[in-house]
């Protein structure tokens, strides 16, 4: 597996990101929730990357881009559900998959001080093996079936994944 490095999303990240969500919006399009033709326009983009470093300066989401070399080839974020639980979320492009990215960007996220968390968990359909390999692989622990969801005509079943942070 290629090196990754996680760093914390940045204003001066803005131009590479928002071409790697142009270029996988049809790719991440299919397995979740279209964010809407807005969010592709520059403006919107920027206001909305300006709200999430907004909640990450004052604590409320940590939102960070995966890397390789000088290239973003995924995202990573965690951000509150309750008082303790951070709710941890990630992505890699189309190009990317395969590769272990994702996993060694979420076992980076688990050695960084996470503030405020004393567990993380995730979401993933029962359907997506791979993303359930990657959460299997970072250390998180299945924790049973979280909820059932209609997307697009079909009933989706999300199966939970936790792990303790023992700090």
């Amino acid at each position: 597996m290629d090196r990754v490095s996680v760093k914390a999303l940045r204003l001066q990240d803005e131009a590479l990101l928002y071409v790697f969500e142009c270029e996988n919006r049809t790719y991440f399009e299919r397995s979740i929730p279209r964010r809407g033709v807005t969010y592709y326009e520059p403006e919107s983009f920027h206001q909305a990357l300006q709200q999430l470093l907004s909640e990450q300066t004052n604590g409320d989401g940590y939102y960070y881009l995966i890397w390789r070399d000088d290239k973003i080839v995924g995202r990573l974020n965690v951000h509150h559900t309750d008082a303790d639980t951070g709710e941890v979320g990630y992505r890699v492009g189309a190009e990317h998959g395969v590769r272990g990215y994702a996993t060694a960007a979420l076992r980076q996220l688990l050695t960084f001080e996470l503030l405020g968390f004393n567990r993380l968990r995730a979401e993933t359909t029962s359907d997506n093996v791979a993303s359930q390999h990657v959460l299997r692989g970072a250390g998180f622990i299945h924790d049973g079936e979280a909820r059932q969801m209609e997307w697009e005509g079909q009933t989706l079943t999300f199966y939970t994944y936790v792990y303790p942070l023992d700090r």
